[in-house]
């Protein structure tokens, strides 16, 4: 089986590293970062979020599966410890391998006629730190409100625990085909007024966000920031593309909000 390891500059890790390279290379492991049938993160759910977007501009996301190593407790992303590590080679190399998939959010850029795609695991944000930041936004073509504030969040169920939820969107089971849409600092008042609640949207549909000055504002990529100023729209909506993780045991997800918040 080919394999690759990713992680963050550290002695920790790379003493993490060298040790699961060893432990690798006894069960016949093969190392091939460039076309890896299992790829190993060593850190945190960022480490996690850096190399899925290596691998998505790639250009062979669907092919490969992770395996996240946390440097702590456990993250959302990852289910081993570094002491862990004998018994994750055991379980690798003693049963057929399952995965669980997580779908990516896509993102339109629309520049007049020239579009350009964009995908994220967590989240897209939409963020004007310099002034209020006004938008139309459309579901499916269908006008539903004006929106005036520092910007928007738009998350995948996976990342609905994350910015989003200290938004105060709702936390959405990760299997569930829907997205959705969070404010960030709306204004409400006699002049101006939003619906002010976090919107589940289905996968079948689309978000619509248009502007006529986009001066000043970003947009997010989970962790990656892009430069905005000469779009039209941005159009939202679940992806067909996934994400796929090994599988160590199914009912995880409830216990992680449960330790991560509780």
């Amino acid at each position: 089986m080919k394999f690759s390891i990713y992680t963050y500059d550290s002695e920790k890790t790379s003493n993490v590293k060298n040790d699961l390279e060893q432990k690798l290379a006894l069960k016949d492991f093969v190392h091939n970062p460039e076309n890896p049938d299992i790829v190993f993160t060593i850190g945190g759910d960022g480490t996690v979020l850096k190399t899925i977007h290596h691998y998505m501009d790639a250009g062979i996301l669907s092919d490969v599966k992770f395996v996240g190593i946390h440097m702590g407790h456990l993250g959302y992303y990852t289910d081993w410890l570094p002491e862990e590590l004998d018994d994750m080679v055991n379980f690798l190399t003693t049963r057929e391998i399952e995965s669980y998939s997580y779908t990516l959010l896509e993102a339109k850029l629309c520049a007049g006629s020239k579009t350009r795609m964009r995908y994220a695991l967590n989240e897209f944000t939409i963020l004007n730190a310099t002034r209020t930041q006004h938008l139309d936004i459309k579901i499916n073509e269908q006008f539903f409100e004006s929106f005036r504030g520092t910007g928007i969040c738009v998350s995948s169920p996976t990342g609905s625990t994350a910015y989003n939820k200290s938004l105060g969107g709702a936390v959405v089971y990760p299997s569930l085909p829907v997205y959705q849409l969070t404010e960030i600092a709306s204004i409400n008042s006699n002049a101006y007024r939003t619906l002010g609640s976090p919107l589940i949207i289905p996968a079948e549909q689309t978000i619509t966000l248009e502007s006529e000055n986009w001066d000043s504002t970003t947009l997010t990529q989970d962790y990656l920031q892009l430069d905005i100023s000469e779009l039209t729209a941005i159009k939202i909506t679940l992806s067909d593309k996934q994400v796929h993780f090994v599988k160590r045991k199914s009912g995880l997800f409830w216990n992680r909000v449960k330790n991560h918040f509780l």
